[in-house]
């Protein structure tokens, strides 16, 4: 059979680089996303922060901004209220203590960050152990160099189960993390920022080496297309990462957290604030924005840059408005759904899924993922990182959920109220819980009370 080329014609929703680059500023934390808003002014001359304008005002100004001014004082002084607001309630009501290390952002290993993506996910038993098992096994590149009977011999699983959990992992963050090739790895990669066309594709199947030796011509002759479109596709590829967890880069610990958004109370409302103090505000500059209106005397050749410049800076700032509103629209689902824990900082939390907040917003996965992974929310009882918010649960005999979150902590209390002398088993435990209408089973106590760092019961008896 031979093979034949034919043009074919195809609908397909591609992602450009500004699109692209939204993305990644969405996976940012605070600090980093300054760093990034404070290269791209240096980069682009027409982008600048907003900042208040020095003119003499005139009468009706100066009322409205004494009127302001006055609207400011008293938010302050409810603001500083609240500050001193229930100071001696502890900054997390599930745990024992106040720890400071809650309070200080860490390094977290390349293992860490896929496993904390692979918790809020909803799988199987079997398949989440065989996709831990397959984590495990993956390079320093991010690549999977097992294979799936060593994997199903590990996790104790069938083999069917592992391409499931391989599935899984190539999901998580970042992109070809959990491919078995670089050809693999890219075009995952591809999919995810959507630039697999045909040509890209042909381009990672079979000419990777030509791409590195820039025989763009020859590429071209192959693949029966002309070298333009060539160029264009190796610019797609330059996106991608043929070491995926190169991509993944922890960065050293920052000396403090930034929230991104806040939570507080004013009388029967809880209100979601962002940080727009963290993230300054950003415009194009008015002078060169007027040189581009008809009667300027700047020549073609300044008006194309300015219209270039203009159009990166425009896209940049709708980028960070868009990260900002997601990740206030997440804070307000959570605020909604946990709303008992809000009220006091003590109430039970509630079943929370990444899928149910994608489907809420009507966004990818990934997006929800990436819009939660180290954003963190300033509240009246801590500071929390949004994901804290998120887990599966357990329905009650009264038919209430409970998240495994709350779980833990009934767990907790029930043994540090144990006798020391007749330590609670894990089974008496599971059935203490299932006093309190919660139906878990006994290996599912063991695996949390090994979370929680308690030791079984042979070992916490006391004489």
């Amino acid at each position: 059979m031979d093979l034949v080329q034919r043009p074919e014609l195809k609908q397909k929703v591609t992602l450009s680089p500004q699109v692209y680059q939204g993305l990644n500023m969405l996976a940012m934390p605070v600090l980093e996303l300054q760093a990034l808003i404070e290269a791209e002014i240096l980069e682009n001359p027409v982008l600048e922060v907003e900042e208040d304008d020095y003119e003499q005002p005139d009468a009706e100004e100066r009322e409205a901004a004494a009127d302001d001014e006055r609207a400011w004082d008293e938010w302050l002084d409810q603001y500083e209220e609240l500050e001193h607001m229930d100071s001696a309630a502890p900054r997390d009501p599930g745990a024992e203590e106040i720890n400071a290390e809650e309070f200080v952002g860490g390094v977290t290993s390349f293992t860490e960050h896929l496993l904390e993506q692979l918790a809020m996910l909803h799988l199987t038993p079997e398949v989440a152990l065989a996709a831990r098992a397959i984590i495990g096994s993956l390079d320093e590149d991010g690549f999977f160099v097992g294979d799936e009977s060593e994997i199903a011999a590990i996790a104790d699983v069938p083999v069917d189960v592992v391409p499931d959990a391989l599935a899984a992992v190539q999901q998580l963050d970042p992109p070809g993390v959990g491919a078995r090739t670089v050809t693999e790895a890219l075009r995952i990669q591809a999919e995810v920022v959507g630039v697999d066309t045909p040509l890209v594709l042909g381009i990672i199947d079979a000419h990777l080496d030509d791409v590195a030796a820039s025989r763009f011509k020859k590429i071209a002759s192959t693949l029966g297309t002309d070298e333009q479109s060539v160029r264009e596709a190796v610019e797609s590829l330059r996106m991608l990462n043929p070491r995926p967890a190169g991509a993944f880069s922890p960065g050293s610990a920052p000396a403090y957290v930034v929230p991104d958004v806040t939570l507080r109370r004013f009388d029967d409302e809880w209100l979601v604030i962002p940080n727009s103090e963290a993230v300054p505000g950003l415009r194009v500059n008015a002078r060169y924005r007027s040189m581009l209106r008809s009667g300027s005397t700047a020549d073609d050749e300044t008006r194309r840059y300015l219209k270039d410049k203009i159009r990166q800076a425009e896209s940049f700032m709708r980028n960070v408005d868009r990260r900002r509103d997601t990740v206030s629209r997440i804070a307000e689902i959570i605020l909604e759904v946990q709303r008992d824990f809000f009220e006091d900082g003590k109430g039970d939390l509630r079943p929370l899924r990444l899928e149910d907040v994608a489907v809420e917003l009507g966004v990818h996965l990934s997006t929800v993922s990436r819009g939660v992974t180290g954003k963190y929310m300033a509240t009246p009882y801590g500071l929390f990182e949004l994901k804290h918010f998120f887990s599966g649960g357990y329905r009650t005999s009264t038919g209430m959920d409970v998240a495994s979150t709350t779980v833990r902590k009934r767990l907790r209390e029930l043994v540090e109220a144990e006798d020391p002398a007749r330590p609670l088993s894990d089974q008496r435990l599971a059935e203490a819980l299932a006093e309190q209408g919660v139906s878990v089973a006994r290996r599912t106590v063991a695996k949390y009370r090994e979370e929680l760092g308690i030791e079984p019961s042979w070992a916490r008896k006391r004489t």
